[in-house]
């Protein structure tokens, strides 16, 4: 798959599963890898660019077995983005799936 592509999609599924509720960084990358297979490095740093535009935020919790455990959480920014990127996707992969069936 094209490296971009696997970002843009990565970027969605992260915002997605970050709207059903908050995940601490291993539990979301391991989340991840169980829809599209991908690297720690690069999930990382689509964590880090999310927190950069405002989409998602980080914060630190304690763990109860061992060092504290870095979270993410959506914001409102990052809701408006999800749906923005729900509603491009619905319509390209329309548009894609009338084309291949042809």
């Amino acid at each position: 798959m094209d490296k971009e592509l696997k970002k843009g999609i990565l970027e969605m599924l992260v915002l997605n599963f970050l709207s059903q509720k908050t995940f601490y960084a291993y539990e979301l990358n391991k989340k991840l890898n169980e829809v599209v297979e991908t690297n720690e490095s690069t999930t990382y740093a689509i964590f880090k660019k999310l927190v950069d535009k405002g989409f998602c935020e980080h914060f630190f919790e304690e763990s109860s077995s061992g060092p504290m455990r870095k979270c993410y959480k959506i914001t409102s920014l990052g809701r408006e983005q999800l749906n923005n990127l729900k509603i491009a996707w619905k319509d390209i992969s329309e548009k894609v799936n009338s084309l291949i069936s042809e």
